[in-house]
């Protein structure tokens, strides 16, 4: 009957830090409330078992009808000639007066996880001053189709961002726990370098195993989440937990890179007590105050929401961490060009090799969290945006175990060693066999010629080895050479 007007939200910029890395399971685990069809029946009635979000829900409608009865008493009347449609509230949204004949929109609430607020609400005011009616229900009708987040191509875009987190956090976990072992069981690998690399990847660990943990266990489970048992909050907690111990672990390399190539009269006086108290006691206190507010005043099941500001008390000192490695990162950078400018003058690949060094510390440092942290509203652009950051969120361990275990010359060289070392044991092992092998065949074929020559026994077609040859066997084993293995000099950390 009417045409419905495209409209596009205007561009902005929205912060996205501590809200894109949770809002995936809240897209997979929230019930969908039933759209209106007309302003006497929004009310979301049929929702008897609401979750502590609905609830929440709830709360912002009733204050948002509170204020939208105070603006309708507050307006001056409608002044414009011509017919226009009444100043209303249709159950979820205010509308103001409108003339005849024309289309309104506004941004869908955020009443509800599965609600998108980038989306538009429509009502359309007809050329009789009315609003439109829905022709089933006789009522006055906004169009809230697009406010549903289950839309099939946004359901897809989910999916396959669960799926690359799974991924991600699987690979990163067998990557970093080779890495850890050759850390551990190479012990000429030890230094305050490798000690910190290793506490930083126990924590890319122990984090990848709980997210793992929380998207196959909790995010499917519906009922869960239902029942809110105490487990899964505990688990967020641990969560929360060891996200802010890799950050801060993070910082930690910064500084010790910062004060072993920048402040260098002390890369000789590192204690790593302090090390430790920052990156692993540190994070408990936000921890443990998130932990206690979160209970307080906002206990949503399993605590899967993002719509708390709450989550500064973790993510602020988390971003602070993060902006100090930026510094570091480019005060790190400053250092590399001046001395590569001192050594090699004004060679162009100079620019090349300084390009190199922040590529490989971006990584380590989570500088990509503070390159990018703004999420662009384009449909297109925020999608890509979605991939890139889910890609480096996900596969940072990754990253962080090829970079620094597997490219390392140091762990290259001992590996090297210890396949060399278990190739010269191999030939010792085969050598005194087939020395053995040789011996005993030379000396069954003799004697075989000898009993044949003499009558005894016929020639036999196929050779059959004589069982009575143990003793000789036993005897070559005693003289069997055993060639000594050459020492392996160990090789100091740089």
């Amino acid at each position: 009957m009417f045409g419905i007007k495209k409209s596009y939200p205007k561009t902005k910029m929205k912060l996205s830090f501590p809200h894109w890395c949770l809002i995936l399971l809240i897209l997979l685990n929230q019930p969908t409330p039933t759209l209106p069809t007309s302003s006497n029946k929004t009310r979301p009635s049929k929702l008897k078992h609401q979750t502590f979000l609905y609830t929440v829900g709830r709360r912002k409608m009733m204050e948002a009808e509170l204020r939208c009865h105070t603006r309708m008493q507050m307006l001056p009347p409608y002044q414009e000639e011509g017919l226009y449609c009444n100043r209303t509230w249709d159950g979820w949204l205010c509308w103001d007066d409108t003339p005849a004949g024309e289309e309104v929109q506004q941004p869908c609430p955020d009443y509800f996880p599965d609600f998108d607020p980038t989306e538009m609400v429509t009502r359309i005011c007809d050329e009789n001053g009315s609003w439109y009616k829905d022709p089933e229900s006789n009522g006055t009708w906004s169009n809230y189709s697009m406010c549903n987040a289950f839309t099939p191509d946004k359901l897809k875009n989910a999916y396959a961002l669960y799926y690359v987190a799974i991924v991600g956090h699987s690979i990163s976990l067998l990557t970093l726990a080779i890495s850890l072992g050759i850390f551990v069981y190479y012990r000429n690998l030890t230094c305050p370098r490798v000690t910190l690399h290793k506490h930083m990847f126990l924590t890319y660990v122990l984090n990848s195993v709980i997210i793992i943990v929380h998207l196959v266990v909790v995010v499917p489970n519906g009922d869960l989440i239902a029942r809110d048992p105490p487990i899964c909050k505990v688990l967020h907690i641990f969560h929360q937990y060891m996200m802010a111990c890799n950050y801060f672990w993070m910082l930690c390399e910064g500084i010790y890179l910062h004060t072993l190539i920048v402040v260098t009269v002390f890369a000789k006086h590192h204690r790593l007590l302090w090390y430790y108290l920052l990156g692993w006691g540190f994070p408990v206190i936000p921890t443990a105050i998130h932990a206690v507010t979160r209970w307080l005043y906002f206990n949503d099941n399993c605590w899967l929401s993002v719509e708390t500001h709450l989550l500064y008390i973790i993510h602020g000192p988390v971003m602070a961490a993060l902006v100090v490695n930026f510094f570091f990162l480019l005060n790190i950078v400053r250092v590399l060009v001046k001395k590569i400018r001192e050594t090699q003058g004004d060679d162009p690949h100079m620019y090349l090799k300084a390009v190199r060094a922040t590529l490989i510390l971006v990584p380590l440092l989570g500088i990509q969290f503070v390159i990018f942290p703004w999420r662009p509203s384009n449909q297109v652009l925020g999608k890509i945006y979605d991939y890139v950051m889910h890609c480096l969120i996900h596969f940072q361990g990754f990253f962080v175990a090829v970079i620094y275990c597997f490219y390392n010359h140091e762990v290259q060289a001992a590996l090297k060693r210890h396949w060399a070392q278990l190739k010269i044991q191999w030939e010792q092992r085969r050598e005194p066999r087939n020395r053995r092998r040789t011996h005993f065949r030379a000396a069954a074929e003799a004697a075989a010629a000898a009993e044949a020559e003499a009558g005894d026994l016929p020639i036999y077609i196929c050779h059959q080895e004589p069982k009575n040859l143990e003793p000789a066997l036993e005897l070559v084993e005693k003289n069997a050479e055993v060639i000594p293995m050459e020492l392996i000099e160990q090789e100091s950390c740089a």
